[in-house]
């Protein structure tokens, strides 16, 4: 079997102390083997990765969704009119939406009441559109399961077999059956190799890897999720520029698999080293260069062999 190479990362620019950091990565495994998978409807799969976001496209391009975290709801505009064709009340401060490539389903991630409402899409034509929250459609008459503390990220893998939640709060992945709409079961985080922090590749609870962005490769054979907030790495400084590190958690993933376990597998902890800014700082009258770290990592979206970080580069020096 050929042996993937590791990701490299780098900055690409900075802004009023926003950055954008890359991740690129050679994928040489072939996707998972879809045989025996469970699907909605006819297939229909995303052809292209999948990434939690507060806005969600539907595959034919025709419906825009968008959480509405003030007042509980979700809203549906049509691309052709731009025109807001419905609104829906979900749980409590929704922050994210997934949506089954079908357009049969629509996933929201309600962070403030650990809950995923799941609505069902009667009609996804845009002139005659109908969408519900309907008990006939959830598992066990609950049209909003409990998943963990602060669901704050959904993602469905492109295929649409399998959702993903981040619970944010609890470092918990909660995995759901697309099928079903029932909930598999949690990955814990904390005691993985991705929340390592003394080198031994035994997670540490103490130290919350606070789960927040997912994304899917587009042949659904690897998951990716972020860590939210930078911990000073081994042999690190704290306050320093090159103290702490940002890191990514890589996951093989099987959407045919019926655990927790066998969806997520070989968790691999990806940090993400500290860059220069371009900023100098003035040390002994010698102007010097001054670095960040990547920090509150709240989403990532793959294109191509690239994954692109978003986030707010924190770097103590000042310029």
């Amino acid at each position: 079997m050929q042996r993937r190479k590791r990701p490299v990362f780098w900055f690409i620019g900075a802004l009023l102390g926003y950055t954008l950091l890359v991740m690129t990565f050679i994928m040489v495994r072939g996707a998972v083997a879809s045989q025996g998978e469970l699907s909605i409807g006819p297939a229909a799969p995303f052809a292209r990765p999948t990434y939690s976001s507060p806005i969600a496209i539907s595959q034919n391009n025709a419906l825009v969704w968008v959480v509405n975290p003030d007042d509980d709801s979700v809203s549906v505009i049509r691309t052709d009119t731009n025109a807001v064709i419905k609104k829906i009340t979900v749980g409590d401060e929704p922050q994210s939406i997934a949506l089954d490539p079908n357009n049969l389903f629509a996933y929201v991630a309600n962070a403030a009441d650990n809950t995923v409402t799941i609505i069902h899409i009667v009609n996804a034509n845009p002139s005659t559109f109908d969408a519900r929250v309907d008990n006939a459609f959830c598992p066990n008459s609950n049209c909003n399961p409990t998943t963990g503390a602060e669901p704050w990220n959904i993602v469905i893998s492109p295929n649409g077999n399998r959702v993903f939640v981040a619970n944010s709060g609890q470092d918990t992945i909660t995995v759901i059956d697309a099928s079903t709409r029932g909930i598999i079961g949690d990955y814990n985080l904390s005691t993985t190799a991705c929340n390592d922090h003394n080198g031994d590749n035994i997670g540490d609870p103490d130290y919350h890897f606070a789960p927040r962005g997912l994304a899917v490769t587009q042949n659904n054979d690897r998951l990716y999720a972020t860590r939210f907030l930078s911990f000073v790495k081994q042999g690190g400084v704290q306050a320093t520029d090159t103290g702490k590190e940002g890191v990514v958690c890589e996951f093989t993933l099987n959407t045919a698999g019926t655990t927790a376990s066998t969806v997520l597998s070989a968790p691999t902890k990806i940090t993400l080293a500290p860059q220069i800014t371009g900023f100098k700082a003035v040390i002994n009258n010698v102007p010097t260069d001054t670095s960040a770290y990547a920090n509150q990592l709240q989403s990532i979206v793959i294109r191509g062999n690239q994954a692109y970080l978003p986030n707010i580069a924190a770097s103590p020096s000042p310029p």
